[in-house]
C-alpha cells in the first residue's frame, strides 16, 4: 500500500503528445479522490503499454504514488491527472473565456477605456480549476470578459466585474483504479 499503484488509461489520439514528453523529467501522475477528502498526490510514471487495446482504442498507464498514511486503498476509484510538462509563466484564463468563431477561437479583452476588443488566441492544454493556456494573443496583465459574450461586439461598453472563480471540478480528471 506504500507506495501505491494507480492504473489509467490513455486515448490513442494522446499519444503523440504522450511520446513527445516521455521520459521528460516533468512527467507526474497526480492522484486524488473525487469527493476532496484527501490532498492531491504526486507521483511518478511508472509504466506505459507497448500496446493499443483493440475495441477501446486506449492504453495502459501506471503511476506510483506514495501513500504512507494509507488514504489510498487498492481497487479504490480515483481521479488522475497525467502531466507531462509544467510550464513557466504561462497565460491562464477561465476556459470559458475562450470563445470559437468561423475565424477560430477568440477572446474579447477589455481596454483601458472599459470598451472590448475582440482578440484571435491559440489555446493550448487545459489545466487544474478549469483554466486554459494562452500561447498567444493575450498579454499578462489584460483583462478577459469571461460571461456574457454574447451580448458584445468589438467596441462595446462594458462594466468590468471580478470573477469568482468557481472551485476545481474534480471530474475534469481521468477516472483511474488502484
Amino acid at each position: 500500500m506504500d507506495p501505491i499503484y494507480t492504473d489509467f488509461t490513455v486515448a490513442e489520439n494522446d499519444l503523440p503528445l504522450v511520446r513527445k514528453y516521455l521520459g521528460g523529467p516533468n512527467v507526474k501522475v497526480k492522484t486524488y479522490l473525487a469527493d476532496g477528502s484527501i490532498t492531491p498526490r504526486m507521483g511518478d510514471l511508472y509504466f506505459i503499454d507497448n500496446a493499443v487495446q483493440p475495441g477501446s482504442g486506449t492504453v495502459k498507464v501506471r503511476g506510483v504514488t506514495a501513500n504512507a498514511d494509507r488514504a489510498l486503498w487498492p481497487s479504490e476509484f480515483v481521479l488522475v491527472r497525467f502531466i507531462l510538462d509544467m510550464l513557466k509563466n504561462a497565460t491562464l484564463v477561465p476556459s470559458q473565456a475562450v470563445q470559437v468563431s468561423q475565424s477560430g477561437p477568440f477572446v474579447f479583452v477589455v481596454k483601458p477605456d472599459n470598451t472590448v476588443e475582440l482578440r484571435a488566441v491559440k489555446p493550448g492544454q487545459l489545466q487544474d480549476g478549469d483554466l486554459v493556456v494562452l500561447e498567444n494573443g493575450v498579454k499578462p496583465g489584460e483583462t478577459v470578459v469571461v460571461t456574457g459574450q454574447l451580448a458584445l461586439s468589438p467596441g462595446a461598453k462594458v462594466a468590468p466585474q471580478p470573477y469568482a472563480a468557481q472551485t476545481p471540478q474534480q471530474s475534469a480528471g481521468s477516472k483511474g483504479a488502484m
